[in-house]
């Protein structure tokens, strides 16, 4: 049996030139410390998204193919469908960026991919439905960026987000006045600001569990964000009252954060509880891990691959 740490890998994702960090790029350096073989192709333009050529591919004897995307990309499909076609037995990994709403993209994506990954449970099991080998790969935090600098509650902002002008912006706005910030960050800048608020908001108007999330509970924050339909599993991973903080309307997100102004204990608890699960069981080192034995999975049910 080959060994997935054995193999030949080559990661392919876009980097932003305006930030020095994005989650592709963490869990890339991510793979090199875990002693996986990689070569790495960042792209600046997602016009310029295509796949490495036969030169590539032969010269660096690529066993795996990994790719970072979200949304539609024409020119990632067919360089997709030209690829699958000339390396067969080279395995295919596509994580499929930020589902359910990038889901109508996917089709190609997901069918061609001798694996793919979501982090939205509905979108995971459509694509199963449809027989292709997805699995379920939720979101996490990366702990080399993602730090809580163990300030406690001594933080100068009372609510953080960093969602924009979505639901419920304006009046938090209004309600807490100063005591609420909801600014935009580059990815690096994320730690300091979680570690400048005591309590994380979020509003996910996708109805899924979203990636702040895990990085703000990684931060230490009190993470407050809005209830999803049970079959989106996010209280497998957070419980409410527990490690998170779940509203289900606008009455209800009131009540909860007042109950939360006038008992500072139940903040630091839920805060604790929420870095804990994120830390132990969602960040990208153990994401790592688990796609490496996803991988060894297929391959034994695979006799086909080299």
């Amino acid at each position: 049996m080959v060994k997935v740490k054995d193999l030949n890998w080559c990661i392919i994702y876009k980097k932003e030139q305006s930030d020095d960090w994005n989650l592709p790029f963490g869990f890339a350096n991510e793979m090199v410390k875990q002693n996986i073989k990689l070569k790495r192709i960042e792209y600046l333009n997602s016009d310029e998204f295509k796949l490495p050529d036969k030169k590539f591919i032969l010269r660096n004897n690529i066993n795996i193919l990994l790719i970072f995307h979200a949304g539609f990309n024409i020119n990632l499909n067919n360089s997709l469908i030209k690829f699958r076609k000339n390396f067969p037995n080279v395995i295919i990994i596509n994580e499929l960026g930020d589902e359910p709403q990038t889901q109508k993209c996917n089709l190609v994506r997901a069918a061609l991919s001798d694996i793919s990954l979501s982090p939205d449970y509905d979108s995971y099991l459509y694509w199963r439905n449809k027989g292709f080998n997805c699995y379920w790969f939720t979101h996490w935090a990366d702990e080399s960026i993602f730090i809580n600098k163990k300030i406690g509650n001594k933080r100068p902002i009372f609510i953080g987000t960093t969602m924009g002008p979505r639901k419920y912006s304006l009046m938090m706005k209004i309600i807490f006045w100063k005591k609420f910030k909801n600014i935009k960050t580059k990815s690096s800048e994320n730690t300091i600001f979680y570690n400048s608020s005591l309590i994380a908001f979020q509003y996910a108007r996708w109805g899924e569990i979203t990636r702040r999330i895990f990085e703000a509970a990684s931060c230490g924050c009190c993470v407050v964000t809005n209830s999803l339909k049970d079959g989106k599993n996010l209280q497998s991973i957070f419980k409410h009252n527990e490690s998170i903080i779940l509203y289900k309307n606008r009455v209800h997100l009131i009540y909860e954060l007042i109950k939360l102004i006038f008992n500072r204990k139940k903040i630091e608890r839920i805060a604790y509880n929420g870095e804990f699960i994120v830390r132990n069981f969602h960040t990208t080192k153990i994401r790592v891990k688990e796609l490496v034995r996803i991988v060894e999975d297929t391959l034994k049910s695979k006799k086909n691959f080299f």
